[in-house]
């Protein structure tokens, strides 16, 4: 990965929007900028109740180095960066989709609000949860740009939203979106990044790309069509990144079989 990638400090920050704005206002900037921010959409303590039952799952696995306070995440020292794909993570991955605080958060009544005002028709949270576990020293893991519709498939009109299980500055790997790249419609995703979450990318001129980030605090929530341009930053620090993909759609519009399996455990 070069420095040019490895280097946010020119990436602007994202509009922020305001929840309690109409459907009709919300529908509108989704449609141009491919993207809706809010920041402290979902209670704090909320999402810190999740982070603290996901990291006593990865302490018990020996994750995380006891002589620091748990909550801060910071890795075992040593420890060798895991990823999807591997035993040894989707052994603990599995308990952390089984924990009821992790799979009930994408129904909590704020992100529902915004959910029920971007889809037009009674919505449907997808069964399958996901949740990142993002080691340090693991950059060759690092998600690369593409579009949510190459795994999703189903409904174009389906809308993912990202939330970090606690503040994630930009050192720690947030996620970074290129407003308006939804209007280019569904892209070959021609790169094949080896060893990457995803592992396929579409081609992207970073001379050209305007990419959008931000220092994320917990309770800030990322939605964003399933054609739009994203991708994640790299983990730079000593302490493992958390967080959460889920994903909306209205009940009567298709869907694709998969998303209807648990993440890394059966199918895709």
């Amino acid at each position: 990965m070069s420095q040019q990638e490895l280097t946010t400090s020119s990436y602007a920050p994202f509009i922020e929007s305001d929840a309690h704005a109409s459907a009709v206002a919300l529908r509108e900037r989704m449609n141009e900028q491919g993207y809706l921010f809010f920041r402290h959409l979902v209670p704090a303590e909320e999402v810190l109740t999740v982070r603290r039952a996901v990291l006593e799952l990865l302490s018990a696995a020996g994750w995380t180095d006891p002589t620091h306070d748990l909550m801060e995440g910071k890795a075992m020292p040593g420890h060798k960066p895991l990823t999807e794909g591997q035993p040894e993570y989707a052994a603990v991955y599995r308990k952390v989709l089984q924990l009821p605080v992790f799979h009930n958060f994408p129904c909590h009544p704020a992100l529902m609000e915004v959910a029920q005002k971007l889809v037009d028709g009674v919505t449907l949270v997808h069964p399958r949860r996901i949740g990142r576990i993002t080691f340090p020293g693991s950059t060759a893991f690092t998600t690369p740009a593409h579009q949510d519709f190459y795994y999703i498939r189903g409904s174009v009109e389906t809308y993912s939203c990202w939330t970090p299980l606690g503040d994630c500055p930009r050192e720690l790997g947030g996620l970074a979106v290129w407003p308006g790249s939804h209007t280019q419609g569904f892209l070959e995703h021609s790169i094949k990044h080896p060893g990457a979450v995803g592992g396929h990318g579409v081609p992207v001129d970073e001379a050209k790309a305007e990419w959008r980030t931000t220092d994320f605090e917990a309770g800030d929530a990322l939605f964003f069509r399933s054609y739009t341009i994203h991708k994640a930053l790299p983990n730079l620090t000593d302490r493992i990144r958390l967080s959460t993909d889920n994903r909306y759609q209205a009940s009567n519009d298709e869907i694709d079989p998969s998303a209807l399996e648990s993440h890394g455990i059966a199918g895709k």
